[in-house]
């Protein structure tokens, strides 16, 4: 099964830093994990993943190591330069970001969505959950109770039924969020959620790996 938290290169939309751009003073750590009839417990899909948003320019996304395809990817994004870089075999990419008229993008990749029927969640990105949800007009309603806890439960209609975010009432942090496919529902869990400090070290070139440079497209500059 192909990672569903991989993120492609080529679909984030960023803008090049200013030179001497000050560095964010903190960042939103994500470790969520996804469950659903179709992840196997124990499985590679079912693994944690973690994520480190910080700001619209900074982003680095971890993956466990994957003993069948003998890979363990990480990607680092810290505009304008991207790395995509395998740390078993050390080996990677480097592409340098040409500028847009947008900032750096984290969509969240819905598994067993290929055909994209769930249109007002694809826009969904992680780091930006609620106030994703709030600007689709989600019911807000009182959620399940967690850890014997009360939850806010954010409601979107889908063509398979209601995609839900549960947060925390207090921090309005995610805890799940949950969304139906044909075969039963499927969820991603935030095991952790937090804003901790910006640590710049997370953000630089990784060390020890042969790079293969990407050189940028050009096929839709216009020609004179």
């Amino acid at each position: 099964m192909r990672d569903p938290f991989g993120i492609v290169l080529a679909s984030l939309v960023s803008l090049v830093l200013a030179p001497h751009a000050p560095l964010p003073k903190t960042m939103t750590k994500i470790v969520v994990r996804l469950t659903g009839p179709g992840v196997q417990p124990g499985s590679y899909a079912a693994l944690p993943r973690t994520i480190y948003v910080a700001g619209p320019h900074y982003a680095r996304m971890e993956s466990p190591p994957d003993a069948r395809q003998k890979q363990q990817k990480l990607t680092i994004i810290a505009e304008p330069d991207a790395y995509s870089v395998n740390l078993i075999d050390k080996q990677g990419t480097h592409a340098i970001d040409q500028g847009g008229p947008n900032d750096l993008h984290l969509p969240i990749v819905l598994p067993f969505d290929p055909n994209h029927k769930l249109p007002h969640l694809d826009r969904l990105e992680f780091g930006d959950e609620l106030a994703f949800f709030e600007d689709a007009g989600a019911e807000k309603k009182g959620g399940p109770i967690v850890n014997a806890e009360p939850t806010d439960a954010y409601t979107l209609q889908t063509p398979n039924g209601p995609a839900t975010l549960v947060v925390k009432p207090d921090t309005e942090t995610p805890i799940f969020l949950s969304w139906p496919a044909k075969d039963g529902t499927y969820k991603y869990e935030y095991i952790t959620y937090k804003e901790m400090p910006f640590e710049a070290g997370l953000f630089e070139k990784p060390k020890g790996i042969q790079l293969k440079e990407i050189q940028p497209d050009t096929t839709n500059e216009e020609h004179i």
